[in-house]
């Protein structure tokens, strides 16, 4: 794994914790039950990622065909796994406020995106 893609990585991951937890810490002003909501939809999308990263980093500057291979079966796994997260929390999690759920959620989702736009110095 490349020093800069690596960062890039780590830096995107660490974006997308602190965006779930500031929203977790500041929605305990609007109630408990949409901190964790939000929490947990934070992490249906972040564990996700943190596993597509682990098994996906590894691989890059490596062939193109194993690279390839890796992150289309890692994401189809991503994708299973925060499904199969969001079921679990809807199933077992009560009460739960879906709209703070999935704030959480795609707060998540897009702060990591927003952490790949911009190079480490």
């Amino acid at each position: 794994m490349t020093t800069d893609n690596s960062q890039l990585v780590k830096r995107s991951l660490r974006i997308q914790s602190i965006v779930g937890l500031l929203l977790a810490v500041g929605l305990l002003l609007v109630g408990q039950v949409a901190a964790y909501s939000s929490m947990f939809g934070s992490l249906a999308a972040y564990l996700p990622s943190l596993l597509f990263a682990l098994v996906v980093a590894p691989k890059f500057g490596a062939d193109s065909a194993t690279f390839l291979r890796t992150a289309a079966v890692a994401e189809v796994a991503k994708i299973f796994l925060t499904g199969l997260l969001c079921a679990v929390v809807f199933i077992w999690v009560k009460p739960l406020a879906p709209g703070w759920f999935f704030t959480g959620m795609a707060a998540v989702i897009f702060s990591g995106r927003f952490g790949l736009l911009f190079r480490p110095d």
